[in-house]
């Protein structure tokens, strides 16, 4: 049996801790119910964001045990908790709790809830499994995900090459321990890990990721699975999901067992807000990239001055930027008529600066129009003086409009 049981150390201290799970620390709202179609559905929600933090518990879990992680989350972004179906204060449902279903009651509370994206989902243990599907029913609401000791649909497959016996007692003693109404998922999910494929298929988003291992030490390990071999083998294949993604952390932890978000919230905090900004980053350089691709279209159209002062002004980007796609087309892109227009036009957006006067005169001069080229880097010495720049600066201007003296003069 894979990590879906999330209580590791002494079996007898399991069933205490089911009785134990409550919901979100005291200190911040209490959680409420809300309908989802004909059921009750136990919800927290705290915070407020840009982004949308949904927290999906481990195999048998409520809300609670975000208790550590949520209040801090939610000083910088929206976070919601809740409860699946038949845990916590959640109506039990008639159908078969499968990972299809329980993807599904999850969309249902979005909708219900009103949540918009972008969502960065975040799973601990089975719920990495939800996570993952509903990331790959919904790649283009997904904006990152945080796998909390996830589950791995190989992991029985690879145990068994090593002790298959071992494997099976494993699972009976996770069945014997688990309360019976948990039963049926629990049977759901070990056809599942006895495949070692899980029911749904599709690519999930490349999206900036955190993953969470757990590689602690067990000195008497009562499970198969808490032994040095196979913890080993977990710690590999969660290393290989990892690999699936081109951004993100892969961070390994001795300091606590499968519960990391109870035993060091610290570091699952750090690794949601490090994929929120991550995500948020790859956001800004996805407007920045459609900015400069509208600019070029509209420089490459052509039009008046005042219009192409005015997608300048329409790109969003500072003086700086405009010189650097200018000098791209100038040299890389060979393409100096349309340098010379983007340059006419910042020199016109910025007039007071004279790192693009003295730019638009160094294009202009490559265009083999050293009159103009002069007047411009004329007006870039005046500027400099008046705003005084040093003598480094100067000297260049003074360099360049020496160039177009002496082209003027031949």
């Amino acid at each position: 049996m894979t990590h879906l049981f999330p209580y590791r150390g002494r079996l007898a201290a399991v069933l205490l801790a089911f009785a134990l799970s409550g919901s979100i620390h005291a200190a911040t709202p209490a959680p409420d119910t809300i309908k989802v179609g004909d059921y009750q559905v136990q919800v927290a929600t705290l915070g407020s964001g840009s982004y949308t933090v949904i927290l999906e518990a481990g195999f048998g879990r409520d809300l609670g045990v975000w208790r550590n992680v949520a209040p801090a989350l939610a000083k910088s972004a929206k976070v919601v908790a809740y409860s699946r179906a038949g845990h916590g204060k959640s109506d039990p449902r008639p159908e078969a709790p499968t990972i299809a279903a329980r993807t599904g009651e999850l969309e249902q509370l979005i909708a219900a809830a009103g949540l918009k994206p972008p969502f960065v989902l975040v799973g601990h243990s089975y719920g990495g499994f939800l996570i993952r599907s509903y990331a790959v029913r919904h790649p283009e609401q997904v904006a990152g995900m945080v796998f909390v000791d996830p589950s791995d649909e190989r992991f029985n497959v690879e145990l068994r090459k090593l002790d298959a016996a071992a494997v099976d007692k494993d699972s009976k003693l996770t069945e014997q321990f688990m309360p019976p109404k948990f039963h049926p998922e629990l049977r759901s999910v070990q056809a599942v890990l006895d495949s070692g494929k899980l029911p749904f298929s599709g690519a999930l988003p490349d999206v900036p990721v955190a993953v969470l291992t757990s590689v602690q030490k067990r000195e008497q390990p009562q499970l198969f699975l808490e032994t040095p071999a196979a913890v080993q083998v977990w710690r590999d294949l969660h290393e290989r999901f990892f690999r699936n993604f081109s951004n993100g952390s892969h961070i390994v932890t001795a300091e606590s067992g499968h519960n990391i978000h109870q035993e060091q919230p610290q570091l699952v905090v750090a690794a949601v807000e490090g994929v929120i900004a991550a995500a948020e980053g790859a956001r800004v350089k996805r407007v920045r990239e459609q900015a400069r691709a509208e600019l070029l279209r509209r420089v490459e159209q052509g039009g008046s001055d005042a219009e192409m002062v005015s997608a300048v002004e329409a790109s969003g980007f500072g003086e700086a930027d405009i010189n650097r796609i200018g000098y791209e087309l100038l040299g890389a892109r060979k393409q100096p008529a349309l340098a010379e227009r983007l340059m006419k036009a910042n020199a016109s957006k910025f007039p007071t600066s004279d790192n693009v006067q003295d730019s638009y005169g160094e294009v202009l001069l490559a265009a083999g129009k050293p009159v103009e080229a002069k007047l411009q880097f004329m007006r870039a010495i005046t500027l400099a003086e008046a705003q005084g720049k040093d003598a480094r600066v100067l000297a260049g201007y003074r360099a360049n409009l020496a160039k177009a003296e002496g082209a003027i003069a031949r």
